[in-house]
């Protein structure tokens, strides 16, 4: 897993101050390093997300449901309760094959206790046991039939889930604890968005690959010259005009184009698009306009996460 990450600082000091007094020499251990969650992920995904559960209740539910539909819903009362923020990386190439599996890790902090492995991933829940062999070690954890991905509680306060097998995780968790900084070579704004420890209700995201997000924008055809995305989304009050099961979220976005010639001709291309695309109920017009440079500027675009989560689909095995 560390070949993936651009690492910017290692240090294995074992100890801390000493103290004297008299003859006697004391000597404190030093704090495990607490790393930022994106430091157990590998840094070669599509969409990486900061998703604060407070405020966003529902559409937490909704994921969890979705890739875990064999969860009891006290399982999942519990989760949501005791979660507070969801860091996610996957693949979106899932959304456009149906051939294709998901790709995804997560890591979930909060206040469970280890404990509850044996609540959580039961079962009954759709989980079973499974051990990993890996360099003449032994790992324990879960794996969800439906989800298709493995998952633990290594520590109190952390899950970790990876539809690749979950070494790759708790191995950095061990490392990071001794002094290890994982980072990505992401841009500077990037890095400063995703890693920040903003207690708002905001989700951050980032799109690193630009052709799943022109085909989620404009189809398959369609022809935007793209670097990547970033911006943050907010869930929205739904109108009494508006399904009930509908999760509206406002999306403020930045475009990174290739050249800031391509900027003034897909501006007026994306704002024709997203103003069609425009839930009427949601009361908010759209806005895309030119930014500095290479950017392009997306506000107030208001889409439904509820009807785009329940056309997601789960492979059950067979």
């Amino acid at each position: 897993m560390a070949a993936v990450f651009a690492v910017f600082f290692a240090s294995c000091t074992s100890s801390g101050s000493v103290k004297t007094a008299g003859s006697q020499i004391e000597t404190k251990p030093a704090e495990p390093r607490i790393a930022h969650p994106y430091e157990y992920f590998d840094f070669d995904k599509d969409l990486y997300l900061t998703f604060p559960v407070t405020g966003n209740e529902e559409l937490f539910t909704a994921v969890v449901q979705k890739v875990a539909p064999g969860m009891s819903k006290f399982s999942v009362k519990q989760l949501v309760e005791k979660t507070k923020f969801f860091y996610l990386d996957a693949n979106l190439d899932f959304l456009f094959d149906a051939e294709i599996a998901p790709v995804f890790q997560f890591c979930a902090t909060g206040s469970f206790p280890t404990s509850y492995r044996s609540m959580l991933f039961t079962n009954g829940n759709g989980f079973r046991q499974v051990k990993e062999e890996q360099k003449d070690r032994i790992y324990e954890y879960f794996y969800n039939r439906d989800g298709k991905f493995f998952i633990d509680i290594p520590q109190t306060g952390y899950c970790f889930a990876d539809t690749d097998y979950l070494s790759g995780m708790l191995l950095a968790q061990e490392q990071t604890q001794k002094g290890e900084v994982y980072k990505p070579e992401w841009k500077e704004e990037i890095v400063d968005l995703m890693f920040s420890s903003d207690e708002s209700t905001k989700i951050d995201w980032y799109i690193a690959k630009a052709e799943p997000l022109v085909t989620m924008l404009l189809g398959g055809s369609a022809r935007l010259p793209l670097q990547y995305a970033f911006g943050t989304m907010e869930k929205i009050e739904n109108s009494a005009n508006t399904d009930t099961n509908s999760l509206l979220y406002k999306i403020n976005a930045t475009l990174e184009t290739t050249d800031k010639r391509f900027v003034r001709p897909n501006v007026a291309v994306l704002n024709r698009f997203i103003q069609q695309a425009q839930p009427a109920a949601a009361g908010i017009v759209p806005n895309v306009s030119a930014g500095s440079d290479c950017e392009i500027l997306i506000s107030d675009w208001v889409i439904d996460l509820g009807s785009f989560i329940s056309k997601v689909g789960v492979k059950n095995e067979q």
